[in-house]
């Protein structure tokens, strides 16, 4: 049986956490529901009394599964093709269990030992303008030269992602389940970043971003190795998605072992 959870809050990851937290793809859909305030809906599915899957759903298209081997998995394709989404997101092992077609694959690595050695990056709990301006920089270009958008509506529209974005990072640094860590030059210009959650005893970099002017000068690896060495002695495992071999490369020099494959397909039934 499937059921809404209802009330969402940002407890509601960590309330699931006990049943649903054996993998790192487990992991990545817990992380997945922490932004609350983006999600259109979270579901589990029970099975002769035990849970056994979550489901959730984010910006009406995108939706993040994990089961258990005794899943009811035709009750969840079913359930899943219903929900009218676009894109699925889900471990490897239950792909066909389910129905997907993946088009996708994305690289789950996990931090092994101790993370290298950074130059100093500093963490942020303030004036986070410029990191939402750096890792939205490729977005808002398409934005910009798209044809049916005139600079009025794209000011508006980037004011308006910018705070829906800062309520939930604001909302993760003050409760303590996330952290923005940063190499600056100046109190406006940012020249790296990455960003964490902290759910139970696991860290989710979930975003690592650098100016195009100061790539490949070692500042990504800075704000990383940052964050790993201000996490890890609370952390039973940090981890990372990444979707590219060049990028997969990257993270291996900073000490991240790729541990499964998440696919990203669509479902068919």
């Amino acid at each position: 049986m499937i059921k809404l959870v209802e009330n969402l809050s940002k407890d509601t990851a960590s309330r699931l956490l006990p049943f649903f937290s054996e993998k790192l793809s487990d992991l990545f859909t817990l992380f997945s529901i922490l932004d609350w305030t983006e999600v259109d809906g979270v579901w589990v599915q029970t099975t002769d009394g035990e849970l056994s899957a979550l489901i959730a759903q984010k910006a009406k298209s995108k939706v993040y599964v994990c089961a258990k081997d005794f899943a009811d998995f035709y009750e969840l394709a079913d359930f899943i093709s219903r929900l009218g989404a676009m894109v699925v997101n889900c471990s490897s092992e239950i792909t066909e269990r389910i129905g997907v077609t993946a088009y996708s694959k994305v690289s789950l690595m996990e931090l092994e030992g101790e993370p290298p050695e950074g130059r100093a990056s500093v963490v942020l709990n303030d004036n986070l303008k410029p990191v939402f301006e750096l890792i939205t920089r490729s977005a808002k270009k398409q934005l910009s030269d798209s044809k049916t958008l005139d600079s009025a509506q794209l000011k508006k529209l980037s004011e308006r992602a910018y705070k829906q974005w800062l309520s939930a990072a604001s909302r993760g640094i003050f409760n303590g389940y996330t952290q923005v860590r940063a190499v600056k030059a100046g109190e406006r210009s940012v020249l790296s970043v990455a960003i964490a959650d902290i759910l139970g005893g696991n860290v989710y970099i979930r975003d690592v971003a650098t100016d195009e002017e100061f790539r490949k000068m070692g500042y990504a690896t800075d704000c990383i190795s940052g964050i790993c060495s201000d996490l890890k002695k609370q952390s039973d495992r940090i981890f990372l998605a990444c979707a590219d071999v060049q990028t997969e490369s990257f993270y291996k020099k900073s000490g991240f072992c790729r541990k499964e494959y998440l696919d990203v397909g669509i479902i068919e039934i």
